[in-house]
């Protein structure tokens, strides 16, 4: 008997453990072959980032086969696993494949001589057919997927066509073997489950893996496994799944998907979350999804995804980017508000032909549109399997890459210590950006996002956009200026604080995030940063903000600011709570016709400031947990 060890690690978070799917489906094809079965033993499923010399010296037996599932957040990882193995199991057969596999590089082994067999694309085929021919002792040559060490990188074959072909790792007891081994080791997890109902994407935006001719078609697991799948969660209290569809909403079947996990919920409360990757089109379908979870108070959702990743009309014809059209935009903005249910958008910067004039008036298109909910500006990297980290499209578009650790958000220095820092290839400038173009645009995007889409200044810059015709996008500029050098505020010391960081990791390679409460604290993303130092500093920022307005428009707009910080939750006080202010202030602000307004959260627990801080600024903050809701008497 063969011994097989499949490895698929990622980052943990406390208590958090995620089923791996991708090698699971792996072991799951490769096994319906008899031959397989009868002749390989599963010895072991690594889903934890174990070091590796500890984890290579303390194997039970011989690794004989070890097959890595890689991506861009364990690629070194398993590059060092693999190294490790080879060095003391020298004739263990090393097989790595997954996105990061780059399936056009024909020099892999001579920069990764620790593995023997890459597999290129869908794995299923090729991971039974390979180990077949290792128990045949067989060559690999002119197997499909499969480019083994000394031989030939072979062009891509056509997908599976029938994916129920594939056992399913849920149903057949193999997750609830892994789990039992994990909780025996390591005592009681909270498993989270990766998951897809389909495969494929008929898009071809050119920074996506899966972006080209290969993923096209879309192939789907039938619904009655599916089902079986989600009543399985629900048996094993699974609280959140992250489904790796691409296009949530695309497929008709899709509401009834979503109608059979809220039932499941309301009967058995499990699973709690179900994130989704919203389709780019179909808008009607998501909202029609959306209000089924909205009706039945399931929460499943963190909200619908309005991702437009830019809009320049240039840059979406470089990058093949599929929008929603402007007035569909606009329309279904306006529908989700009505029925309060949060939405978020993305942009991605600097995307090839994108300026930091077009990114400006690209977030504050959003803004008018309606998009008042919540806005991510992802910074821009490139992988190896998708069009944009192709050779001749850096070339025409003047992509300029550094190599910087992949982002270390939310990990803690303790975990850091002996941390294997993943890596990617950040874009830094392109032909319309220059490296400082580019870290402005990313503290532009920093400082907009933390004053109106966690907060801190929302309802003053819609009082001073609503009365005075100033665009949001210029009041923040004029805000960068004003506050970059002045040493004696709270506000000028963020810009500088999360420049210096964002800086270091393209310049000097640190990590990602900032640390804020203390030596032994977790990497906050940047926002989140900020949010936490102006909740700890109100007073302060509220007299920053006013002398700001003062100074630059001339006018007292003391009264907005402190209703824009009331309406930021404050877990010091308890709700509700009764506030007057100018009529002016609510007119322009809230759109009211009062003086007096009542304030409440629907969020009234306890809690202690870190556990604040993780809700409003880290697990719930596209949300709009930061905001407090208000009644008034319309009389």
């Amino acid at each position: 008997m063969k011994n097989l060890y499949l490895i698929q690690v990622a980052d943990k978070y406390g208590p958090n453990s995620f089923l791996p799917i991708a090698i699971s489906y792996q072991w799951m094809y490769a096994s319906t072959s008899k031959l397989v079965k009868e002749n390989f033993k599963v010895s072991d499923v690594l889903i934890e980032k174990k070091s590796p010399i500890d984890y290579v010296n303390n194997l039970e037996e011989e690794p004989h086969v070890m097959m890595l599932s890689s991506y861009v957040w364990n690629w070194e990882y398993n590059k060092e696993l693999a190294k490790r193995v080879k060095e003391k199991y020298p004739n263990c057969l090393t097989i790595t494949g997954g996105p990061h596999v780059d399936k056009r590089d024909k020099e892999f082994f001579e920069k990764y001589p620790m593995f023997d067999v890459a597999v290129m694309g869908e794995g299923e085929n090729a991971s039974r057919e390979i180990l077949k021919r290792y128990l045949k002792g067989e060559n690999y040559n002119d197997i499909p997927h499969v480019f083994p060490k000394g031989g030939e990188l072979c062009p891509l074959p056509t997908r599976v066509q029938d994916l129920n072909i594939i056992p399913s790792p849920i149903l057949t007891g193999f997750y609830d073997w892994i789990m039992e081994r994990v909780e025996k080791e390591h005592g009681p997890q909270m498993w989270q489950v990766t998951y897809e109902t389909l495969r494929g994407c008929p898009y071809k935006c050119t920074f996506c893996d899966i972006g080209d001719d290969y993923w096209q078609k879309i192939k789907m697991f039938d619904m009655e496994r599916v089902k079986a799948e989600i009543d399985w969660m629900a048996d094993k209290k699974i609280e959140y799944v992250a489904v790796c569809d691409s296009n949530w909403g695309l497929m008709p079947r899709d509401v009834d998907i979503t109608e059979y996990v809220i039932k499941t919920k309301q009967e058995k409360g499990y699973p709690k979350f179900w994130d989704v990757t919203w389709a780019k089109a179909n808008s009607d379908r998501i909202y029609q999804i959306a209000m089924m979870d909205k009706n039945a108070g399931t929460r499943l959702f963190k909200g619908v995804t309005f991702a437009m990743q830019s809009l320049n009309e240039e840059t979406l014809d470089a990058s093949k980017r599929l929008n929603l059209k402007t007035e569909e935009a606009l329309t279904y903005l306006h529908k989700y508000q009505e029925v309060d249910i949060p939405t978020y958008s993305e942009l991605i910067w600097p995307m090839p032909e994108e300026t930091y004039d077009t990114l400006k008036n690209g977030i504050q298109r959003l803004i008018e549109l309606g998009q008042k909910d919540f806005l991510m500006v992802h910074p821009l990297v490139v992988t190896y399997n998708a069009t944009m980290g192709q050779p001749w499209y850096i070339k025409k578009y003047g992509l300029e890459t550094v190599d910087v650790p992949l982002d270390t958000f939310y990990l803690s220095v303790e975990e850091l210590e002996d941390y294997i820092v993943e890596r990617t290839l950040a874009v830094v400038g392109t032909n319309t950006t220059t490296r400082d173009i580019v870290v402005k645009g990313n503290m532009f995007s920093h400082l907009l996002i933390v004053f109106y889409y966690y907060g801190w200044g929302h309802y003053l810059l819609e009082y001073i956009f609503n009365k005075y015709g100033i665009k949001h996008i210029d009041i923040v500029e004029e805000m960068y200026s004003y506050f970059e050098n002045k040493q004696d505020s709270i506000i000028g010391q963020e810009v500088r604080e999360s420049e210096n960081s964002l800086r270091g990791v393209f310049e000097r390679g640190e990590f990602w995030g900032r640390q804020v409460l203390g030596d032994d604290d977790i990497f906050w993303e940047y926002k989140g940063a900020t949010s936490i130092v102006f909740s700890q500093n109100r007073d302060k920022l509220q007299t920053e903000l006013t002398e700001f307005c003062k100074d630059r428009f001339g006018e007292d707009l003391s009264d907005v600011v402190r209703l824009n910080l009331d309406m930021c939750r404050d877990y010091t006080n308890i709700y509700p709570i009764e506030k007057t202010y100018k009529k002016d202030t609510l007119k322009n602000t809230l759109g009211i016709d009062s003086e007096t307004i009542t304030l409440d959260h629907w969020d009234t627990e306890n809690m202690e400031p870190i556990e604040f801080y993780h809700r409003a600024y880290h697990y719930q903050r596209k949300n709009r947990y930061w905001r407090c809701s208000y009644n008034y008497n319309k009389e």
